[in-house]
């Protein structure tokens, strides 16, 4: 081997280590960006962001210096720890839950009233949870759990009868009579009831059957309009059964002058105008068609009193309960 040959060997033999130093420290470098993340926490209204090459959350909430309490917990944007994870820290809040028939107060980190009640063990089914389930928790929030359920009874009640009414010509329009008398009939209902707790909160039918059949009551409608009198047959829009007197023309006034102005003579009658408007024609059985142009100051209601002009007549009158049709 030459001299020249030889000298080469020597270098790289030397060169070697220098070499092989370099590439485990490339190595290494590489191997630690690699290995360092940024890792953003959410905590107390602040977000921090620190450089980590820890891969367990709870290492890398030490290193932030965030310190958890027994019931604080945190939750992470990845799976696992990896470069933009987010934590967010969750501190716990104190709430007030009612169940069951107890009442206590609990710190809790849970987001969400659903959260909270499924850390509790709380049954779902047959239950309602007041607030909602989606209600974020806030702070001394009070949280219902209520025993929801249900019971169908039976009850024996009426069936009210119907009544029917049949027109009838042959009687007066207004007066009706009774033909058959209604009598009510019994049916089973099925009612749904409602509990909260315990305490009925409503109740609804769901279903009826007839057990006894009601009989209606029938009656018959007077249609007949038209009246009797001695100046022929005379329309009328209703009858009233009144309180009838007499009185003398001069009774009301010494000049004999009625309320509406007009002299008082047989013909004119005293009513009370809520009843029958003054200037109203009437027809009063046992006295014959009249004018209602007077009042009285006992005439109130269902009172008439019927101008007689023969001292005599009037005082054979007297007082009776008379049928008043007004006229169309």
């Amino acid at each position: 081997m030459s001299e020249k040959q030889l000298k080469k060997l020597i270098f790289k033999k030397k060169l070697l280590p220098l070499i092989l130093a370099l590439v485990m420290v490339l190595l290494l470098a590489t191997g630690f960006v690699f290995a360092n993340k940024k890792v953003q926490i959410a905590v107390d209204g602040a977000t921090v962001v620190i450089s980590t090459l820890h891969s367990k959350p709870e290492e890398v909430l030490v290193q932030a210096g965030v310190q958890l309490n027994s019931n604080d917990e945190y939750r992470m944007s990845t799976p696992k720890i990896i470069d933009g994870t987010v934590i967010s820290v969750h501190r716990a809040v104190p709430v007030t839950i009612t169940y069951q028939g107890k009442t206590e107060t609990i710190l809790t980190s849970k987001l969400t009233v659903a959260e909270l009640a499924e850390s509790l063990g709380v049954k779902r089914v047959d239950t309602k949870i007041v607030p909602e389930e989606r209600t974020k928790i806030e702070p001394d929030m009070h949280i219902q759990v209520i025993t929801v359920s249900e019971k169908n009874v039976e009850r024996q009640v009426p069936e009210l009868y119907s009544v029917i009414r049949q027109p009838d010509p042959t009687l007066e329009k207004g007066v009706e009579r009774i033909m058959q008398e209604g009598q009510d009939g019994s049916k089973t209902v099925t009612i749904r009831q409602n509990f909260a707790d315990g305490v009925e909160v409503s109740s609804q039918q769901i279903s009826e059957v007839i057990t006894e059949a009601p009989k209606p009551q029938i009656v018959q409608v007077g249609t007949r309009d038209m009246v009797e009198t001695s100046r022929g047959s005379m329309r009328f829009s209703r009858v009233e059964v009144m309180q009838a007197s007499a009185y003398l023309p001069t009774d009301g006034s010494a000049a004999g002058i009625t309320a509406t102005g007009i002299e008082a003579r047989r013909g004119i009658v005293a009513v009370d105008p809520d009843v029958i408007p003054l200037g109203t024609k009437v027809y009063v059985q046992g006295y014959g068609v009249a004018l209602a142009a007077d009042v009285g100051g006992a005439i109130v209601g269902q009172k008439i009193d019927l101008c007689m002009e023969d001292y005599n007549e009037a005082m054979r009158f007297g007082r009776r309960s008379v049928k008043v049709y007004v006229l169309d």
